[in-house]
């Protein structure tokens, strides 16, 4: 088996069940009643592509029905006795007419040409219906399938009995082929062959005879147009989205650069504040080391004033708590402590160790050792460090406080 034939399989069983259940009588209530709330106007909008041409022939003449909205009103007749060609060009008039490019065309022959048969068949048939039909056609009818156009209709459907009521209508091939080329020869191509209901004009039976590779192959140029501007119209809804997700990252990107700027701007900053709290405690601590230190010059002026003429030093060092000590010779060592506690600049001044003759220079060797005097705070300072105290606001720096 095919896979087109196992596919044609599977739908005629869907087809079946759907036509089992009631959907489609639910689904034709439906489709009437939303029909019958719209205006009469659209409903002939929504109804044109339901148009059709329904063609009779005589001996003298073809006459043309058009089939819009359920109903049947001649469209025109084309005589017999005039040229092909004239004819051809009545029937392209007429069917130029019509604006539909939809619109299909069938040849209605009266219902007494066809032969009826109502058959009985199991309902496991209906999957295979047409093939089932043209192995009966030799035992039902005096033809056989290939010498009929043939089509069919179930008209009843019984579950109990699991079976199906077919009716079979049938038209010899040899009366028909004639007339379908004397159509053809006017430029009628043809979707079908039906038969009319009653007389001429009253409406199609709902038949179509002619096989399907005889039927016309349409092509809706509307359909692919309309086809094609729902894929560009796709695409570019496809095109837009991209841009849009693009134009989102670009501005993602950019606003995750400038978010980079700030931090790394954010960090520099950071950086310069710790950098300029620390030059600030350095300029502090040395500001304050200064103010409370006796400066050098005064000490080494304190010094000179206050050591006596006979007596120089060997040895001078001071450490940053301002601690002096200092080694060199006098005449008279023990006069020495004496003459700087009388010193300003100098507190606490004693002898390390014993005071030593010195064979060679004659004088007393002597080590000793003196608190340079802490510096008192300017009057301005103080009140720069109460304005500090009380607001918070840092004291402006001494003009001696040394440059970051």
């Amino acid at each position: 088996m095919s896979v087109t034939t196992a596919i044609d399989t599977q739908l005629a069983r869907l087809r079946l069940r759907y036509a089992n259940s009631g959907l489609p009588k639910f689904f034709s209530w439906w489709a009437g009643q939303l029909a019958d709330l719209l205006p009469a106007r659209w409903r002939e909008l929504f109804a044109e592509g339901a148009q059709e041409l329904l063609v009779d022939a005589s001996t003298s003449e073809f006459g043309i029905w058009r089939q819009s909205h359920g109903r049947n009103a001649e469209y025109g007749r084309i005589t017999r006795d005039q040229p092909a060609e004239d004819q051809r060009n009545e029937f392209s008039r007429l069917r130029d007419r019509i604006d539909d490019p939809g619109l299909r065309l069938f040849y209605c022959i009266p219902l007494r040409r066809a032969l009826r048969r109502e058959l009985t068949l199991p309902a496991a048939a209906e999957d295979k219906l047409r093939q089932v039909l043209a192995f009966e056609m030799d035992r039902q009818t005096p033809f056989k399938a290939d010498q009929v156009y043939f089509d069919y209709r179930v008209v009843q459907r019984d579950a109990v009995a699991k079976n199906l009521k077919v009716e079979l209508h049938v038209v010899p091939r040899a009366q028909l082929d004639g007339e379908l080329a004397t159509l053809g020869a006017i430029g009628v191509a043809l979707d079908g062959v039906d038969c009319w209901s009653a007389a001429p004009g009253s409406a199609r039976a709902g038949l179509n005879l002619l096989p399907a590779e005889r039927r016309v192959k349409r092509v809706n140029q509307r359909l692919r147009l309309n086809l094609a501007l729902g894929a560009v119209a796709l695409i570019l809804f496809v095109v837009a989205g991209m841009l849009f997700l693009n134009n989102r990252q670009i501005a993602l990107d950019a606003m995750g650069a400038e978010v980079d700027k700030a931090k790394a701007e954010a960090k520099q900053t950071a950086t310069l504040n710790k950098r300029l709290k620390d030059n600030t405690a350095s300029i502090s601590y040395l500001y304050r080391l200064k103010r409370d230190s006796t400066p050098m010059t005064a000490m080494l002026t304190d010094l000179t004033k206050r050591l006596p003429d006979d007596t120089f030093l060997e040895r001078l060092n001071v450490d940053e708590k301002g601690k002096v000590e200092v080694q060199g010779q006098s005449g008279n060592a023990n006069k020495l402590i004496e003459g700087l506690q009388k010193s300003e600049v100098l507190d606490n001044a004693a002898f390390i160790g014993t005071v030593q003759p010195d064979a060679r220079t004659k004088k007393d060797r002597f080590t000793m050792n003196f608190q340079l005097h802490k510096q008192p705070e300017p009057e301005s300072a103080d009140k720069d460090k109460k304005a500090h105290d009380k607001n918070g606001v840092k004291p402006a720096e001494s003009p001696d406080a040394p440059a970051a």
